[in-house]
């Protein structure tokens, strides 16, 4: 008898708890609720009390906790997720570009029209005055070819310009820069990056991965007040609410933007999870470093953390940067180019040492095969040394790698960041790049990781591509461009269905940024981080996905983003 008379306690335990909380709620959501749970359960209903959900279920339990006080939000057929997260992003870019000095030329379709604009900028500037911009893409134009500097620096004699590569690994800067620089024909490529060269070995003005720091280093420092900074934050959570984001992880900033942050969280003005990669230091005494630098939960409410680093190992295909372990097949200048490391792997290891000495995440950047296996390599020999269990290194961007090698991401514990749209994008030159062969064993090979036991973190490298995650979610369960080609996918045997991905924009970049317990699911506890949809994106064709309105944004339970109202 003692045997029944257990779980029918625990069952009545749990119905109280679950169905009849004696506290009204703060907030009910009716609709088709996807809980993202383990069990991924579809429900009826979500109810808030506050910053934290108090009941999942059917609706009929829910009309229960409603009082005179409580909001209704009757979706009549929407969809009901938890907040996306985008796992690598860069939202000062996204707020800055409304309101900077930046100069972009995204809308040039060839050469010629990057000169133009630059010319225009030029005669509303002083001499001597920088023009920092970008957004050019040479696969966008007629033959795709680098550009040579000249005709630049014809129209900007007197004004030094530096204008980043679509992905921002590589610039290409004018004559006056490269004079600034001390950049020459004699000028040797740096470590980890290459100065691309005319025939007579002078400059072309094309530079890469640390030939952009030859040139950087000597951009003018800012001069803006705390203020302004606070308010181009301010900018891009209000950008990302209305696109579903409830949070995002700032793939790499330096301690001063971390003070922007805090000023925002002491200022009650930051209302989007901020998961923070503290750029690495290249020199210098490390475990101090990220002693010094590393916080949890900054004001409460999980709004705020850095205990993670981010380190650029190898650069990115668009440029010939991945590091590969057979040569690019369409390097103009080389038949043997194997892509750039910036820093030795080495210092990788260094890293990897000093943070699991000190409770921090490593993030390096690696795309190309040979660089995701040597930032292994790098993680292996630490974990030995320091076999601490729940580290959560991770590849930022894991773009091309190897079966091999995804069976050792899995065996030590490697989080793959991953960033769907990359692979739609640059699919229409991979085979340019690596051929067909390398791509259809290697390029985006999600399905190969997630069979693996990997749970790969979505995000978006936003403003390399669109910040909007349902963008990501379509790319994923279709690898295919807006256009819906190619017809029959690209490589679609790696796709992701759609509850993988939304796990990947979910529990799963939750779980990357150690917040899993708090974020990432609809279950009792958990904060109520919260997105409304217009479609059911489980079910609707897969171009809806791309015309899917959000209609609400919550987080911590307010409505920060309602498609019917004017922003709070």
């Amino acid at each position: 008898m003692r045997t029944f008379i257990f779980p029918i306690a625990f069952l009545l335990i749990f119905c109280l708890i679950q169905c009849s909380p004696s506290e009204k709620a703060s907030l009910v959501i009716y609709g088709k609720v996807a809980t993202v749970n383990p069990d991924f359960e579809i429900t009826e209903a979500v109810a808030l009390k506050n910053e934290k959900i108090i009941f999942v279920g059917s609706k009929k339990d829910a009309q229960k906790l409603v009082g005179s006080d409580t909001q209704i939000i009757d979706t009549e057929g929407g969809f009901v997720m938890p907040g996306m997260h985008d796992a690598h992003c860069h939202p000062y870019n996204l707020g800055d570009d409304e309101d900077s000095d930046w100069t972009s030329v995204s809308t040039a379709e060839d050469f010629e029209g990057v000169v133009r604009i630059i010319a225009e900028k030029v005669a509303q500037l002083k001499p001597g005055e920088w023009i920092i911009g970008g957004g050019w893409n040479q696969e966008y134009w007629p033959g795709k070819q680098l550009p040579i500097h000249d005709a630049l620096s014809a129209v900007s004699p007197e004004n030094p310009v530096f204008l980043y590569r679509h992905g921002g690994n590589s610039a290409f800067v004018n004559a006056k820069a490269l004079e600034i620089a001390g950049i020459t024909k004699d000028t040797p490529d740096p470590f980890g990056g290459k100065i691309y060269r005319k025939p007579d070995g002078s400059p072309t003005g094309f530079l890469t991965n640390m030939g952009n720091n030859m040139v950087h280093k000597h951009f003018p420092k800012p001069n803006k007040p705390l203020s302004w900074y606070m308010d181009v934050y301010d900018r891009a959570q209000k950008i990302c609410w209305e696109a579903g984001l409830t949070g995002w992880t700032d793939a790499g900033i330096y301690p001063d933007h971390i003070g922007y942050y805090k000023a925002m969280v002491d200022s009650n003005r930051l209302k989007i999870r901020s998961n923070i990669m503290l750029q690495n230091p290249r020199e210098g005494d490390l475990e101090s470093h990220f002693r010094e630098q590393r916080f949890l939960n900054y004001g409460g409410q999980e709004m705020l953390q850095v205990r993670s680093i981010k380190m650029y190992y190898d650069g990115a295909l668009g440029s010939r940067g991945a590091a590969l372990f057979e040569p690019y097949l369409d390097d103009p200048q080389s038949d043997h180019n194997l892509g750039n490391t910036e820093v030795p792997v080495s210092h990788v290891y260094d890293v990897a040492q000093a943070a699991l000495k000190t409770g921090m995440q490593v993030c390096p950047h690696a795309i190309g095969p040979r660089g995701n296996s040597e930032i292994l390599d790098a993680f292996e020999k630490a974990l030995k040394e320091n076999p601490v269990r729940d580290h959560r290194f991770r590849s930022e961007h894991a773009e091309v790698v190897r079966p091999e090698d995804i069976k050792r991401m899995a065996r030590l514990g490697v989080i793959p960041s991953v960033q769907p749209t990359h692979c739609t994008s640059d699919m229409g030159f991979m085979y340019d790049r690596i051929g067909e062969e390398r791509s259809a064993a290697y390029a985006s090979p999600w399905r190969n990781m997630i069979s693996a036991g990997l749970e790969p973190a979505c995000g978006s490298d936003f403003t390399i591509e669109s910040h909007k995650p349902l963008w990501g979610i379509y790319a994923a369960v279709t690898r295919q461009d807006h256009k819906g080609l190619p017809e029959k996918q690209w490589h679609g045997e790696q796709r992701m269905t759609r509850e993988e991905v939304i796990k990947g924009y979910t529990i799963w970049a939750a779980k990357a940024a150690f917040w899993e317990h708090e974020l990432g699911s609809l279950e009792v506890g958990k904060r109520a981080d919260i997105v409304v949809l217009d479609t059911d994106i489980l079910e609707c064709e897969p171009k809806k996905i791309l015309e899917t309105q959000v209609r609400y944004t919550l987080v911590n339970g307010e409505i920060v983003y309602a498609q019917t109202l004017e922003n709070p």
